[in-house]
């Protein structure tokens, strides 16, 4: 991969994209193709930089002459969702994580700020994530029964889960409609793992 390919990789129109290397970070990045991966950080949702990944992920899938038929675009976009490992979890798996978690917060859901109009649900920050967002002011700290019941409370929401800064640290009852996830599943990329049988 050259300069100018990782550059453009590192721009490309998906979350955790808008990131900062240093000399030596963009040289690991050459030489450690797995060190590519690593996107969607905590800070990028502290920030709000998520938000301006997700509409330009959003734009791309609602222009019909932007269609993913280039494979190699196809490809790109789905390495960047596939960095956050991205799981359609019940109810019972979400639980377990959250009663693992040290730290609980309940936030609404980062992509609702692109639509305001849509259904007002929370997601489930854990650990450093919940940390970060309770910091920002995005979050507010919680217990993991209330968590829990906020999820149930949505229940005709599917819950996904996603990666952040290499953990999962993000519950979110999605909104079908809206999430660059299910999006991307309407247009032919598969990146949601299921659990089957």
């Amino acid at each position: 991969m050259s300069f100018s390919e990782l550059h453009d990789f590192e721009r490309s129109p998906l979350p955790g994209i808008f990131i900062t290397f240093s000399a030596m970070q963009l040289s690991a990045r050459l030489y450690n193709p797995d060190i590519r991966h690593t996107m969607g950080t905590i800070e990028d949702y502290s920030s709000g930089c998520i938000l301006a990944s997700i509409t330009k992920a959003l734009r791309f899938f609602d222009a019909p002459e932007e269609s993913p038929t280039d494979k190699t675009q196809v490809i790109r976009i789905e390495e960047k969702i596939e960095a956050f490992k991205p799981k359609v979890i019940s109810i019972t798996e979400a639980s377990a994580y959250i009663r693992e978690a040290e730290t609980v917060a309940l936030g609404e859901r980062v992509c609702r700020a692109l639509h305001p109009e849509s259904e007002l649900t929370e997601s489930v920050f854990l650990d450093e994530l919940a940390e970060t967002m309770i910091g920002a002011g995005k979050a507010r700290v919680t217990t993991a029964d209330e968590a829990e019941a906020s999820l149930k409370g949505n229940s005709g929401h599917p819950i996904i889960i996603s990666m952040v800064s290499g953990k999962y640290q993000e519950l979110c009852p999605s909104n079908r409609q809206d999430c660059v996830y299910w999006r991307a599943e309407q247009r032919g990329m598969h990146c949601l793992k299921r659990k089957h049988g």
